[in-house]
């Protein structure tokens, strides 16, 4: 019987091509209607768990041994390593091999399994259906693992298909302007360079060079006639002119996010209202379509209590547009402001598929002609109230789940410059994550606008963290936001389902916070 094994070179192989996922995802609909949620590399999971990496690949490393126990049995010839690596890959990705490319193989017709595999491109059904150019060059890579070409490539050939980015800077490019692009390019792992040929050299199906600075103005014909096939763009995003300092303050206020359900419509929560009196909170965030009642109870415990609202609609490639977005808010957001609250979040982490990014834009730029919209929609029926800058998903970029939030806030420089203030999305899981840039300090990414900064989602999401250790290290983060930071809202105080291990009820992180001037440590 033939001996297949699962390699590094697999587990590297099917990585690059499925993804890493710290969070689980909606993968696709069962046949019963159920939701399959995937984690990690595409392993099966359920809502609201987070893996390692390194977990991650275990568990791809598991699944892979019961496929190639199974492949084992269905083919009557030894496999090379690299073939191995292209069957798994197959399996991994379709459910199993298909029949038809498993005959040719047990007729040693390793041709004519390739041809056969590559037609495996295809997603949807009917006229949903489509070709999808990641299976296309998936299947690409794989066929040429299956005959066995890749000890045979020639030098400078990839060894897997993939899409390049290279920002090209001028040659007289200041250190500064380096580090901005290159804070850019960070995001979603892409090169940055000064070299034409560099940028246009590869074997590469699908490469695109973006210009910063000045070039050239037949430089997209040059690359034409040298580099064929190359996507030569201008960055289209202009020099930033610089704000006035923001106003110095000496703490961020404490804050906390309420129901994660909007109360269902109703005021905000008894279980809420206990948390903000054992937590003496100072600030409080709210969904728009909780009712406007909650102000004259948190009122009550706090005269002072500060307010923003994050306005709540659902945006999808049925629900795209800002007329949309504005009829399911404007009456929610109207009865706040009858109650005196100024501050409003013009949706939420826009650069997710979930919350509108690929289905009601493509990019940034997009998303700010949509913010733009909004905001004149509902100012002339709610004058004075400061407007802002929705929290961004933070981190790097995932294919088809998160676009790169920094290259997005760049993109969406219009309704930047437009907003009142800016709101940062800001997670970590263990106690290097909190003081890092990539982390707790992702908000200060945002201080060079000179805008108000309102932290309207922070917290630790890990499930291995006990909720009095992320008690204490929200103590600590309260404490240090200073000289930057309106205000910052853990999130979250309840919720009817998922977020299991960030709600404060049923835990004693209130009570830790409500003693942050006392001996917590």
């Amino acid at each position: 019987m033939a001996k297949i094994e699962v390699t590094q070179q697999t587990l590297d192989f099917i990585a690059v091509w499925e993804g890493f996922h710290t969070s689980a995802y909606k993968d696709y609909f069962n046949a019963d209607g159920t939701i399959r949620w995937s984690i990690g590399y595409g392993t099966k999971s359920k809502e609201g768990a987070t893996i390692t990496q390194a977990e991650a690949l275990d568990l791809m490393g598991i699944d892979l041994a019961r496929r190639a126990a199974r492949l084992e049995k269905q083919i009557n010839f030894a496999p090379t390593i690299n073939q191995a690596t292209a069957l798994l890959s197959a399996a991994y990705n379709l459910g199993s091999v298909p029949n038809k490319v498993l005959a040719h193989l047990n007729n040693n017709a390793f041709d004519l399994a390739g041809i056969e595999l590559s037609k495996y491109c295809w997603a949807g059904s009917g006229d949903d259906k489509k070709k999808l150019p990641a299976l296309v060059r998936r299947r690409q890579a794989e066929c040429r693992l299956l005959v066995d070409e890749v000890d045979k490539m020639t030098r400078g050939e990839p060894r897997v298909q993939y899409n390049r980015v290279y920002h090209l800077l001028d040659q007289n490019a200041s250190i500064d302007q380096f580090v901005a692009v290159a804070r850019q390019a960070y995001e979603a792992r892409e090169t940055v360079g000064f070299s034409y040929d560099d940028a246009g050299i590869g074997d590469l199906e699908q490469r695109t060079v973006i210009l910063h600075g000045t070039h050239p103005e037949n430089i997209i014909d040059w690359f034409q006639e040298h580099y064929s096939g190359v996507d030569v763009v201008q960055d289209e995003i202009p020099p930033k002119t610089p704000h006035k300092p923001s106003v110095p303050q000496t703490r961020a206020l404490v804050g906390l996010h309420g129901s994660a359900d909007g109360s269902w419509g109703n005021a905000v929560l008894d279980d809420t209202q206990r948390l903000i009196k054992t937590a003496k909170i100072e600030a409080y965030k709210g969904l728009s379509n909780e009712s406007a009642d909650s102000v004259r109870i948190l009122k009550d415990i706090n005269a002072d209590m500060f307010f923003c609202i994050r306005l709540m609609a659902k945006v999808n490639a049925e629900q795209s547009t800002a007329s949309d977005f504005v009829q399911e808010v404007a009456s929610h957001a109207r009865s706040w402001w009858n109650q005196g609250v100024r501050y409003f979040e013009i949706h939420n982490e826009p650069n997710l598929a979930i919350e509108g990014m690929w289905s009601a834009w493509k990019d940034g730029a997009e998303f700010a002609s949509f913010w733009l919209q909004v905001k004149s929609y509902l100012q002339e029926d709610m004058p004075d109230s400061r407007w802002g800058f929705p929290g961004l998903s933070p981190t790097f970029q995932i294919e088809n789940v998160r676009y790169s939030p920094t290259r997005f806030f760049s993109e969406a420089w219009q309704a930047v410059d437009e907003a009142d203030w800016i709101g940062a999305h800001c997670y970590w899981q263990n106690e290097t994550e909190l003081h890092s840039h990539d982390g707790g300090r992702w908000w200060e990414r945002y201080k060079d606008t000179g805008k108000e900064i309102l932290i309207t989602e922070f917290s630790n999401p890990s499930p291995d963290v006990d909720k009095n250790i992320k008690g204490h290290q929200y103590v600590n983060y309260y404490n240090n936001l200073l000289n930057g930071a309106h205000s910052a809202y853990c999130f979250l105080s309840t919720a009817s389902a998922s977020f299991d291990h960030e709600v404060w009820k049923g835990s004693n992180i209130a009570t830790i916070v409500g003693d942050r001037n006392g001996n917590t440590t």
